[in-house]
């Protein structure tokens, strides 16, 4: 097997947190790659979502409690184009909303111009690890394997693949407790916005339950949201959902598994199809309504939870506890199962 090369720190997955700590990291001088299995860096934030939530505590006064990576790439948002900042459906504070294309480009800037080397189209297949610690890679590229070698793996994954593949401890969401559904999101455009502004979260949600007990629609999710963008008529929502917890005998899978993520994917898109059917039927805004895009992935919000040193519990996030080497902030609430 060639091999790629090696570095102080590699780290797989591009997301918020995978981006954010390739750029630390290659700001104090370690040689850096940042490995990604998409064609664009972001993961969620690009590829699912359009919205920075966390920044700013929620209640009748906002305080914003997240600065630094996050500050850096909000300015070179707000360079290339229009950011919105807005209450959030739920009330998790105010959101930061951009257009995830310019995220696209604000993430590639702010990695590549911190010294980090980027490996798109590549994913993270196998792993050598030697005293609970992963010293190298094998990467599936376009060329074929690739082992890289570093001292330092930071695995942001968002399903700790790196973790599975070394038989780190994780457990499986769906084992103990309930985990979160998938949600495929999309993007409408030609909505009135005047008009769609003459309901709230709470008439939305009485159509979209008349129209499910209608039987002329299947809409899982009831209480889902949609909000403004940058772009002038074009609404995104949070609308579908997709059971992902199926039991095969004694044994739990979730979207970790090749069969249930596949059907997932499709059962999300034909979902999404469901309910711009229903925006355009029942909703007042969004009667020329045209679907524009669909999430290039559904969107996953937990898979496998890695056994850490310590277990950050409900308590913990209600009295704000602070931690000697915690490395970020986040002032959003604990979110709902569904």
């Amino acid at each position: 097997m060639e091999t790629y090369g090696s570095f102080d720190v590699v780290v797989v997955g591009s997301g918020s947190a995978g981006s954010t700590a390739a750029i630390a990291a290659a700001r104090t001088g370690a040689s850096t790659l940042l490995v990604e299995k998409l064609p664009f860096l972001g993961g969620t934030s690009t590829a699912v979502l359009d919205t920075f939530y966390g920044f700013f505590t929620p209640g009748s006064q906002a305080r914003k409690v997240v600065g630094g990576v996050a500050d850096d790439v909000v300015a070179e948002l707000r360079r290339l184009g229009p950011v919105l900042e807005r209450p959030n459906t739920y009330g998790a504070g105010t959101g930061v909303t951009y257009l995830a294309e310019h995220l696209k480009v604000a993430w590639e800037r702010l990695v590549t111009d911190a010294g980090a080397r980027v490996l798109l189209h590549t994913a993270a297949v196998d792993v050598e690890a030697s005293g609970g610690r992963v010293t190298a890679l094998v990467l599936a590229t376009r060329a074929g394997l690739r082992r890289v070698t570093a001292p330092v793996v930071v695995d942001a994954s968002g399903d700790a693949d790196v973790c599975h593949l070394a038989g780190f401890g994780y457990e499986l969401a769906g084992e103990l407790a309930p985990a979160q559904t998938l949600t495929t999101t999309f993007r409408v455009v030609n909505v009135d916005v005047a008009r769609r502004r003459t309901i709230g979260k709470d008439e939305l949600h009485a159509l979209m339950e008349e129209a499910g007990v209608s039987g002329d629609y299947l809409l899982p999710r009831r209480e889902g949201s949609d909000h403004i963008t940058p772009v002038e008529g074009m609404m995104a929502t949070v609308m579908t959902r997709v059971e992902q917890v199926r039991r095969q005998g004694d044994r739990v899978v979730n979207a970790t598994d090749p069969d249930v993520l596949t059907e997932a994917e499709i059962a999300g898109r034909r979902q999404a199809l469901e309910y711009v059917r229903f925006l355009r039927d029942r909703v007042p805004g969004y009667e020329q309504a045209a679907l524009v895009a669909l999430g290039t992935q559904i969107g996953m919000r937990e898979t496998r939870r890695v056994h850490g040193d310590v277990r950050v519990t409900r308590d913990d996030v209600l009295a704000a506890r602070q931690f000697d080497d915690q490395i970020g902030l986040c002032g959003a609430p604990i979110e709902d199962l569904h």
